[in-house]
Protein backbone atom coordinates (compact mmCIF):
# COMPACT_ATOMS: atom_id res chain seq x y z
CA UNK A 1 0.00 0.00 0.00
CA UNK A 2 2.78 2.24 -0.55
CA UNK A 3 1.92 5.85 -1.39
CA UNK A 4 -1.79 5.16 -0.68
CA UNK A 5 -3.73 6.10 2.22
CA UNK A 6 -5.81 3.81 3.83
CA UNK A 7 -9.21 4.16 6.81
CA UNK A 8 -10.85 1.35 8.21
CA UNK A 9 -14.34 1.30 9.34
CA UNK A 10 -17.46 -0.68 10.60
CA UNK A 11 -21.16 0.22 8.86
CA UNK A 12 -23.42 1.42 11.68
CA UNK A 13 -27.09 1.70 11.38
CA UNK A 14 -27.39 4.89 10.98
CA UNK A 15 -24.54 4.68 8.05
CA UNK A 16 -27.27 2.79 6.02
CA UNK A 17 -30.77 3.22 7.96
CA UNK A 18 -32.42 0.89 5.46
CA UNK A 19 -32.14 3.46 2.56
CA UNK A 20 -29.55 3.76 -0.46
CA UNK A 21 -29.19 7.08 -0.29
CA UNK A 22 -27.82 6.80 3.31
CA UNK A 23 -26.02 4.29 2.14
CA UNK A 24 -24.56 5.87 -1.26
CA UNK A 25 -24.20 9.16 0.97
CA UNK A 26 -21.89 7.25 3.88
CA UNK A 27 -19.27 5.96 1.11
CA UNK A 28 -19.24 9.04 -0.59
CA UNK A 29 -18.87 10.93 2.86
CA UNK A 30 -15.92 8.19 3.37
CA UNK A 31 -14.23 9.17 0.43
CA UNK A 32 -14.33 12.98 1.47
CA UNK A 33 -12.98 11.99 4.57
CA UNK A 34 -10.00 9.87 3.36
CA UNK A 35 -8.86 12.53 1.02
CA UNK A 36 -9.22 15.04 3.58
CA UNK A 37 -7.24 12.94 6.04
CA UNK A 38 -4.36 12.24 3.10
CA UNK A 39 -4.24 16.22 2.20
CA UNK A 40 -3.81 16.81 5.76
CA UNK A 41 -0.84 14.59 6.11
CA UNK A 42 0.99 16.48 3.33
CA UNK A 43 0.27 19.67 4.75
CA UNK A 44 -2.65 20.00 2.20
CA UNK A 45 -6.13 19.77 4.14
CA UNK A 46 -8.32 23.29 3.26
CA UNK A 47 -7.13 25.22 6.73
CA UNK A 48 -3.89 24.67 5.46
CA UNK A 49 -4.79 25.83 1.99
CA UNK A 50 -6.68 28.73 3.44
CA UNK A 51 -3.33 30.45 5.10
CA UNK A 52 -2.02 30.07 1.86
CA UNK A 53 -5.00 32.18 0.31
CA UNK A 54 -6.32 28.85 -1.57
CA UNK A 55 -8.84 26.12 -1.26
CA UNK A 56 -9.64 22.69 -2.76
CA UNK A 57 -12.80 21.93 -4.77
CA UNK A 58 -13.92 19.12 -6.36
CA UNK A 59 -14.46 19.48 -10.23
CA UNK A 60 -15.84 15.86 -10.84
CA UNK A 61 -16.23 12.35 -10.20
CA UNK A 62 -17.33 8.64 -11.01
CA UNK A 63 -17.62 5.44 -9.13
CA UNK A 64 -18.52 2.31 -9.59
CA UNK A 65 -20.06 -0.43 -7.23
CA UNK A 66 -20.01 -3.79 -7.58
CA UNK A 67 -22.09 -4.81 -4.01
CA UNK A 68 -23.39 -2.22 -1.00
CA UNK A 69 -22.57 -3.14 2.72
CA UNK A 70 -24.33 -4.00 5.08
CA UNK A 71 -24.92 -3.02 8.73
CA UNK A 72 -21.82 -4.44 10.90
CA UNK A 73 -19.59 -5.04 8.22
CA UNK A 74 -16.16 -3.88 8.41
CA UNK A 75 -14.50 -1.85 5.69
CA UNK A 76 -11.33 -0.81 4.56
CA UNK A 77 -10.77 2.47 2.19
CA UNK A 78 -7.43 3.33 0.51
CA UNK A 79 -7.15 6.37 -1.25
CA UNK A 80 -4.41 8.27 -3.52
CA UNK A 81 -3.60 11.31 -5.50
CA UNK A 82 -2.27 10.78 -8.85
CA UNK A 83 0.40 12.76 -10.76
CA UNK A 84 -0.91 16.12 -11.72
CA UNK A 85 -2.40 16.90 -15.04
CA UNK A 86 -2.49 20.93 -15.82
CA UNK A 87 -4.90 22.31 -13.77
CA UNK A 88 -6.48 18.71 -12.50
CA UNK A 89 -5.22 16.70 -9.73
CA UNK A 90 -7.14 13.47 -9.62
CA UNK A 91 -7.20 11.04 -7.02
CA UNK A 92 -8.42 7.14 -6.50
CA UNK A 93 -10.39 4.86 -4.02
CA UNK A 94 -11.12 1.65 -3.27
CA UNK A 95 -12.95 -0.17 -0.55
CA UNK A 96 -13.31 -3.39 0.28
CA UNK A 97 -13.80 -5.50 2.87
CA UNK A 98 -11.21 -6.23 5.84
CA UNK A 99 -10.60 -9.77 6.18
CA UNK A 100 -13.97 -11.32 7.65
CA UNK A 101 -15.79 -8.17 7.32
CA UNK A 102 -18.84 -9.55 5.35
CA UNK A 103 -20.58 -10.66 8.26
CA UNK A 104 -23.22 -13.77 7.22
CA UNK A 105 -25.57 -12.34 9.57
CA UNK A 106 -26.25 -10.13 12.39
CA UNK A 107 -25.70 -12.53 14.88
CA UNK A 108 -22.46 -13.12 13.52
CA UNK A 109 -20.99 -9.71 13.52
CA UNK A 110 -22.37 -9.71 17.81
CA UNK A 111 -20.95 -13.12 18.35
CA UNK A 112 -24.30 -14.76 18.78
CA UNK A 113 -23.48 -17.57 15.85
CA UNK A 114 -21.25 -19.31 14.11
CA UNK A 115 -22.22 -18.68 10.93
CA UNK A 116 -19.38 -17.46 8.25
CA UNK A 117 -19.90 -16.38 4.08
CA UNK A 118 -17.57 -16.13 1.87
CA UNK A 119 -15.08 -12.88 1.52
CA UNK A 120 -14.56 -11.67 -1.87
CA UNK A 121 -11.03 -10.91 -3.10
CA UNK A 122 -11.60 -7.94 -5.15
CA UNK A 123 -12.63 -4.16 -4.02
CA UNK A 124 -16.68 -3.21 -3.96
CA UNK A 125 -16.03 -0.05 -4.89
CA UNK A 126 -13.94 2.34 -7.06
CA UNK A 127 -13.85 5.66 -7.84
CA UNK A 128 -11.51 8.35 -9.43
CA UNK A 129 -12.15 11.97 -8.79
CA UNK A 130 -10.77 15.56 -10.07
CA UNK A 131 -10.10 18.68 -7.98
CA UNK A 132 -9.27 21.72 -8.48
CA UNK A 133 -7.45 24.62 -6.16
CA UNK A 134 -8.49 27.68 -6.70
CA UNK A 135 -7.42 31.34 -5.06
CA UNK A 136 -10.00 31.83 -2.44
CA UNK A 137 -10.42 35.33 -3.08
CA UNK A 138 -10.75 35.45 -6.66
CA UNK A 139 -12.14 31.75 -7.40
CA UNK A 140 -10.23 31.34 -10.30
CA UNK A 141 -8.15 28.05 -10.91
CA UNK A 142 -4.08 28.04 -9.49
CA UNK A 143 -1.68 25.91 -11.79
CA UNK A 144 -0.56 23.80 -8.91
CA UNK A 145 3.28 24.22 -8.77
CA UNK A 146 5.32 21.59 -8.48
CA UNK A 147 6.70 22.60 -4.79
CA UNK A 148 2.59 23.06 -3.63
CA UNK A 149 2.32 19.56 -3.20
CA UNK A 150 5.37 18.81 -0.71
CA UNK A 151 5.97 15.67 0.65
CA UNK A 152 2.20 14.53 -0.35
CA UNK A 153 3.37 10.88 -2.30
CA UNK A 154 1.98 10.36 -5.90
CA UNK A 155 0.74 6.74 -7.13
CA UNK A 156 -0.20 6.21 -11.05
CA UNK A 157 -1.79 3.48 -10.25
CA UNK A 158 -6.12 3.53 -11.80
CA UNK A 159 -8.54 2.57 -9.53
CA UNK A 160 -10.74 3.94 -12.16
CA UNK A 161 -9.63 5.43 -15.85
CA UNK A 162 -9.49 9.19 -14.46
CA UNK A 163 -11.75 9.42 -17.90
CA UNK A 164 -15.05 11.22 -17.21
CA UNK A 165 -17.92 10.57 -19.62
CA UNK A 166 -20.26 12.85 -21.28
CA UNK A 167 -23.77 12.28 -20.88
CA UNK A 168 -26.80 14.51 -21.69
CA UNK A 169 -29.39 16.65 -19.60
CA UNK A 170 -32.82 15.08 -18.51
CA UNK A 171 -35.10 17.05 -21.39
CA UNK A 172 -32.81 14.64 -23.66
CA UNK A 173 -34.67 11.99 -23.00
CA UNK A 174 -38.00 11.78 -24.77
CA UNK A 175 -40.86 12.96 -22.27
CA UNK A 176 -43.51 10.82 -24.13
CA UNK A 177 -41.88 7.54 -24.10
CA UNK A 178 -40.70 8.03 -20.31
CA UNK A 179 -43.11 9.14 -17.83
CA UNK A 180 -40.43 8.84 -15.26
CA UNK A 181 -39.35 12.20 -14.92
CA UNK A 182 -39.51 14.13 -11.33
CA UNK A 183 -39.12 18.25 -10.36
CA UNK A 184 -38.60 19.87 -7.27
CA UNK A 185 -37.85 23.16 -6.05
CA UNK A 186 -36.05 23.70 -2.69
CA UNK A 187 -33.30 26.31 -1.14
CA UNK A 188 -29.96 25.16 0.67
CA UNK A 189 -30.65 25.11 4.46
CA UNK A 190 -27.33 26.40 6.24
CA UNK A 191 -26.80 22.79 7.76
CA UNK A 192 -25.82 22.14 3.35
CA UNK A 193 -23.04 24.95 3.68
CA UNK A 194 -19.28 23.85 3.80
CA UNK A 195 -15.87 25.73 4.83
CA UNK A 196 -16.25 27.38 1.59
CA UNK A 197 -19.58 29.23 2.49
CA UNK A 198 -21.19 26.88 -0.54
CA UNK A 199 -22.89 23.99 -0.84
CA UNK A 200 -21.01 21.03 0.19
CA UNK A 201 -20.71 18.44 -3.04
CA UNK A 202 -21.80 15.61 -0.84
CA UNK A 203 -25.22 17.85 -0.82
CA UNK A 204 -26.06 17.93 -4.56
CA UNK A 205 -25.84 13.84 -4.21
CA UNK A 206 -28.17 13.78 -1.42
CA UNK A 207 -30.47 16.27 -3.78
CA UNK A 208 -30.44 14.18 -6.71
CA UNK A 209 -31.23 10.68 -4.49
CA UNK A 210 -33.93 12.29 -2.87
CA UNK A 211 -36.18 13.54 -5.80
CA UNK A 212 -35.61 10.58 -7.99
CA UNK A 213 -38.81 9.01 -9.39
CA UNK A 214 -39.76 6.66 -6.35
CA UNK A 215 -40.44 3.27 -8.48
CA UNK A 216 -36.65 3.13 -9.36
CA UNK A 217 -35.44 4.19 -5.77
CA UNK A 218 -37.69 1.58 -3.87
CA UNK A 219 -37.18 -1.18 -6.09
CA UNK A 220 -32.99 -0.66 -7.41
CA UNK A 221 -29.69 0.53 -6.28
CA UNK A 222 -27.43 3.12 -8.24
CA UNK A 223 -24.44 1.09 -9.53
CA UNK A 224 -22.46 3.88 -11.23
CA UNK A 225 -22.68 7.34 -10.28
CA UNK A 226 -20.94 10.21 -12.47
CA UNK A 227 -20.79 13.54 -11.12
CA UNK A 228 -19.98 17.22 -12.76
CA UNK A 229 -19.85 20.15 -10.63
CA UNK A 230 -20.35 22.88 -12.53
CA UNK A 231 -20.60 26.18 -10.56
CA UNK A 232 -21.19 26.90 -6.83
CA UNK A 233 -24.44 27.13 -5.28
CA UNK A 234 -24.80 28.90 -2.13
CA UNK A 235 -27.53 29.43 0.99
CA UNK A 236 -30.67 30.89 -0.11
CA UNK A 237 -30.20 30.67 -3.72
CA UNK A 238 -33.28 28.46 -4.78
CA UNK A 239 -32.69 25.14 -6.84
CA UNK A 240 -34.77 23.43 -8.88
CA UNK A 241 -33.48 19.38 -9.13
CA UNK A 242 -34.59 17.80 -12.64
CA UNK A 243 -34.44 13.87 -13.17
CA UNK A 244 -35.58 11.80 -15.75
CA UNK A 245 -35.07 7.96 -16.53
CA UNK A 246 -34.42 6.07 -19.26
CA UNK A 247 -36.44 2.48 -19.05
CA UNK A 248 -34.36 -0.84 -18.37
CA UNK A 249 -31.74 -2.06 -20.98
CA UNK A 250 -30.97 -5.70 -21.83
CA UNK A 251 -28.89 -5.94 -18.88
CA UNK A 252 -31.29 -4.28 -16.25
CA UNK A 253 -29.95 -1.21 -16.20
CA UNK A 254 -31.80 1.72 -15.31
CA UNK A 255 -30.08 5.40 -16.78
CA UNK A 256 -31.00 8.32 -14.89
CA UNK A 257 -29.98 12.30 -15.72
CA UNK A 258 -29.87 14.65 -13.09
CA UNK A 259 -29.61 18.17 -13.22
CA UNK A 260 -29.67 21.16 -10.46
CA UNK A 261 -30.13 24.65 -11.53
CA UNK A 262 -30.34 27.72 -9.87
CA UNK A 263 -33.57 29.28 -10.42
CA UNK A 264 -32.98 33.20 -10.71
CA UNK A 265 -31.20 33.14 -13.64
CA UNK A 266 -31.47 29.29 -14.83
CA UNK A 267 -27.73 28.75 -14.54
CA UNK A 268 -26.84 24.76 -13.96
CA UNK A 269 -25.02 24.38 -10.70
CA UNK A 270 -24.57 20.27 -10.69
CA UNK A 271 -25.10 17.76 -13.57
CA UNK A 272 -25.06 13.90 -12.93
CA UNK A 273 -25.77 10.64 -14.36
CA UNK A 274 -26.54 7.27 -12.42
CA UNK A 275 -27.23 3.69 -13.64
CA UNK A 276 -29.34 1.33 -11.73
CA UNK A 277 -29.71 -2.01 -10.67
CA UNK A 278 -32.71 -4.01 -8.60
CA UNK A 279 -31.38 -4.18 -5.43
CA UNK A 280 -31.61 -8.36 -5.38
CA UNK A 281 -28.20 -8.03 -7.29
CA UNK A 282 -26.59 -5.09 -5.61
CA UNK A 283 -27.30 -6.51 -1.84
CA UNK A 284 -27.25 -9.37 0.25
CA UNK A 285 -30.79 -9.11 2.38
CA UNK A 286 -29.50 -8.31 6.20
CA UNK A 287 -30.81 -11.14 7.94
CA UNK A 288 -29.97 -13.06 11.90
CA UNK A 289 -29.29 -16.36 12.41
Amino acid sequence: MRNKYTMNATVSASDIDGNCAATVLFLLGLTQNLASSHYGTGGLSIPHLFRRGMTWIIAKQRFEIAEYPLWLDEICGATWAKPIKGLFCNRDFLFEYQRGGKKACVDAANGLSQKTIAQPAGPFLRGTTCWLVLDAATGRPVKPSPDMFGSLPFCDEDALVSDFPRFGLPQDFDASSNPRHTEAVFKPSVLDIDMNDHVNNLNYVKWILSYMPPEIFRANLPRVIDTYFVTQAKFGDELLCKTAAAPPDAEGNTECLHSITRVRDGVEVFRARTLWLPKAVMSRPLTID
